[in-house]
């Protein structure tokens, strides 16, 4: 789905998670076990609600961001803040892999998003917005 996945079951998106990030991601996240454990699998799993105010956040597949259409907030493609109102970036799952290779989404711990200016992967848009006015906060 050209990068973008969603399980409406777990209420949760799925994207990748680049290799080449994970050092950086580790200082984020690294507290965060279950998430981190994810990133270093190669897997994000991402509530699909907006910290905001809660809108259902949809992909934006010219951008390759996700771009909430209640107030503009804009998130890349992990769920790092980019632009608009929302507090910080968008909350995770954890996730694991089997050694068969399923990925398994656990949904019953929300796992808080990373904070407002964090850019482990340096993706910025990779075309036009979806949703444009979210502002850069």
């Amino acid at each position: 789905s050209k990068g973008f996945a969603y399980y409406p079951e777990a209420r949760a998106w799925v994207t990748e998670y680049p290799k080449d990030s994970i050092a950086k991601a580790k200082a984020i996240y690294g507290k965060q076990s279950a998430v981190f454990g994810g990133m270093e699998a190669g897997i994000v799993a991402l509530y699909q609600k907006c910290p905001h105010l809660g809108c259902r956040v949809p992909q934006c597949p010219s951008s390759q961001w996700f771009e909430c259409p209640c107030h503009g907030s804009q998130y890349n493609r992990v769920g790092e803040k980019k632009g608009g109102p929302a507090p910080r970036g968008m909350d995770h799952f954890a996730v694991s892999v089997s050694p068969a290779g399923d990925v398994v989404i656990d949904t019953s711990t929300v796992f808080t998003g990373a904070p407002i200016g964090t850019n482990t992967t340096g993706q910025e848009a990779e075309g036009p917005h979806c949703i444009t006015g979210g502002g850069h906060h």
